[in-house]
């Protein structure tokens, strides 16, 4: 779960100490914060396994926040069953993503959240015992997460530099509090029970050369 919060900063981390190296003589400082959610599944069954996440990010001073799915349900089995010579083994089932603008709530304490969307689905259903892979869309894919903290509140800080002699100097640093939580995913008409996470993370950078 905590990876969920921090690598989206490392990504920034990266592009931000990059990107001025060839920039030349430039000062540059930048802040941000963001509030997230996401919620998490798994579950098996028969043989098929379910998986997935429904998350929300929404930085500081933006009106709308950005909402992502992904879910995934199949099985591997044998392709040639009675064939005792071979173990060729193919995935029978499907993937469906979407994602969009929504919006995010979250509560006091970060304790609870509520995000909603319409989202453009696609979804892939697979046979790779067949070697079939058929693609379909569908508009307006209502989504939500409501999710309530069931534990303490975690921060966690980090920093990163970067320096070449006389011609650059980077220094990043960031600071994150969540919670860990528990609610319900609706993707459509399909509800899944969801351990998740909810959050706020900040960033500062600085830059010289």
């Amino acid at each position: 779960m905590r990876k969920f919060l921090v690598l989206p900063v490392a990504a920034l981390l990266v592009l931000t100490i990059a990107a001025p190296v060839s920039a030349g003589a430039n000062v540059g400082n930048t802040s941000q914060s963001a509030e997230s959610a996401q919620g998490f599944w798994k579950s098996e069954a028969g043989g098929v396994e379910s998986y997935g996440f429904l998350s929300a990010w929404q930085d500081s001073g933006s009106s709308s926040a950005y909402v992502e799915f992904y879910g995934e349900s199949g099985q591997y089995v044998d392709c040639t069953p009675a064939d005792e010579t071979d173990d060729l083994y193919g995935f029978q089932g499907q993937y469906r993503y979407g994602y969009g603008d929504g919006s995010l709530t979250i509560g006091r304490g970060q304790g609870d959240a509520h995000a909603t969307s319409s989202l453009e689905m696609t979804t892939t259903i697979i046979d790779d015992c067949a070697g079939s892979y058929v693609e379909s869309f569908e508009s307006g894919v209502v989504v939500s997460l409501d999710l309530v903290a069931n534990g303490p509140k975690v921060m966690e800080r980090g920093t990163s530099s970067f320096h070449i002699p006389s011609e650059y100097n980077g220094h990043s640093s960031y600071t994150t509090t969540f919670r860990p939580a528990a609610g319900s995913a609706t993707i459509g008409d399909d509800v899944f029970a969801v351990d998740g996470v909810i959050g706020k993370i900040s960033w500062r950078d600085h830059s010289n050369g």
